[in-house]
């Protein structure tokens, strides 16, 4: 597969693999262009080395050539892993965003046929899909959750990951990044991602403008196909299967308020670890509640808008291990076969990105009780919602058969917190599973030992019996 280079405003990036002389394929995971007090133009490079998906080894090679022009043409020369220019007009800073994502190349290693799309929302973001095609199959689309990416859907290889074992099964899956994911949803038509206006989302704007984009895109595709004869005409490639993780189930509630039409497109949505009102139904309280805002408004008021950049957690792990095994076992995974539990820090895509304004949003939901759009204050929800409070969603819009999974020791995605889901969606949720593990928790989902077991073959199963008419109306 050939990868076009990626065009961000003054800069141009050429992503490729690159052979090392001691042999071994490396990989451009990012490029940043700085300019400094000398008016020199200076590109820093990251690279790493895929050691099976377990891992990353970070290295920079002696000489790269041509891989970051400027937008001119002029070539960068490079020194022990820096290309130098002295340049006649300053900026301040410039970020060269790499396209060649670690996935791919995982993809590449197993045989997986796999595709690139690009996706521009209305609102101006850039998002890549990448695709393992099935032409005339049932179309299943794969959502990632706060602080995550694609990446979680592959990272553990085609014995144990979702995105694997569903295309093993002959279904066309579609991995879905949504903007601020590193590195596919890091592009706008006008801003960049040390903008603050450029994290100025929640996820609101996930339902409200990625997932239409994601969507479309995804009908616009597979339907140019059918007219080619590239797939079966009579195949339902229209109709999205819709898989999603964590925050995912918030999006998709947004995108099914406030535009009815997907509830015609969604044939089915499975939630892993959903959430929505969180008030008394996580296991967390007031005062670390506090205490994370603390750590967002000392972000922000550092100018660092995204709150975890790649890296950030895996160098606070290596820092203060025991602590960060601590907080991993309350909140993230406790899964009794996942026994290398901090080793999802070491993926520096899975874990990383978040706005400001994601983590508030949560926490106004918490807050209030109910889900709620983001409030903005009296005066500015006057101007967005036509009224003093902020948005209520409608929930009774939605009516896309739902299956809800839920950890027994999840302290996010609580069992109280997902069967009040239930409640309050008792139209459309057609079942409510408990994953059969003693010790489960939010990111058990994505990294546990045993996630083939234990989530996706019962995912899969219950997806089929649905497809079949067979689907039993169980609440555990």
């Amino acid at each position: 597969m050939q990868l076009a280079g990626h065009k961000h405003r003054h800069c141009h990036t050429a992503t490729r693999p690159l052979t090392r002389r001691s042999g071994g394929t490396l990989l451009l995971l990012n490029c940043n262009c700085h300019w400094n007090a000398e008016n020199s133009f200076s590109v820093e490079f990251l690279f790493a080395q895929p050691n099976d998906g377990v891992g990353l080894d970070h290295r920079c090679p002696r000489a790269v050539h041509q891989l970051c022009r400027r937008a001119n043409g002029s070539a960068l020369r490079v020194d022990n892993g820096k290309y130098q220019e002295d340049i006649s007009q300053r900026h301040s800073l410039l970020s060269a965003a790499l396209v060649l994502p670690l996935q791919l190349d995982w993809l590449k290693a197993h045989n997986a046929s796999h595709e690139l799309h690009n996706v521009t929302t209305a609102d101006g973001y850039q998002l890549q899909l990448q695709r393992l095609p099935r032409p005339g199959a049932r179309a299943v689309l794969l959502v990632h959750g706060l602080l995550g990416s694609s990446l979680g859907w592959v990272c553990l290889g085609p014995a144990k990951s979702l995105a694997f074992q569903l295309h093993q099964l002959q279904y066309d899956v579609w991995l879905a990044n949504l903007r601020g994911a590193y590195p596919h949803g890091r592009q706008h038509i006008e801003l960049t991602d040390v903008m603050d206006e450029f994290w100025s989302f929640s996820f609101h704007e996930h339902g409200a403008y990625d997932l239409p984009a994601i969507i479309d895109h995804m009908a616009e595709v597979t339907g140019s196909e059918q007219q080619s004869g590239e797939a079966d005409r009579e195949a339902p490639t229209r109709q999205v299967l819709l898989i999603g993780h964590s925050q995912a189930f918030n999006a998709f509630l947004v995108l099914c308020s406030l535009h009815p039409r997907f509830n015609q497109r969604i044939q089915l949505m499975q939630a892993l670890a959903p959430l929505s009102r969180l008030h008394r139904q996580v296991r967390f309280d007031a005062a670390q509640v506090r205490s994370l805002m603390k750590f967002v408004k000392k972000r922000q008021k550092s100018s660092k808008f995204e709150l975890f950049p790649p890296g950030y957690l895996r160098k606070l792990c290596q820092r203060k291990h025991e602590q960060c095994e601590y907080y991993t076992k309350q909140y993230a995974g406790s899964a009794k076969s996942n026994k290398k539990l901090l080793e999802a820090f070491n993926y520096e895509h899975l874990l990383q990105g978040g706005s400001a304004r994601e983590i508030k949003h949560l926490q106004q939901i918490w807050k209030s009780g109910d889900f709620i759009a983001y409030d903005y204050g009296p005066m500015q929800n006057m101007k967005i919602y036509n009224g003093v409070e902020a948005l209520r969603y409608n929930l009774s819009r939605i009516s896309v058969p739902t299956i809800l999974y839920f950890g027994e020791t999840d302290a996010i995605a609580t069992p109280e917190g997902v069967h009040a889901i239930y409640a309050q969606m008792m139209n459309s949720v057609r079942s409510v599973k408990r994953i059969e593990s003693p010790k489960f928790n939010h990111f058990d989902f994505l990294v546990a030992g045993e996630v083939k077991t234990l989530v996706n073959d019962k995912l899969i199963e219950l997806m089929e019996k649905f497809l079949e008419g067979k689907l039993s109306y169980i609440i555990e």
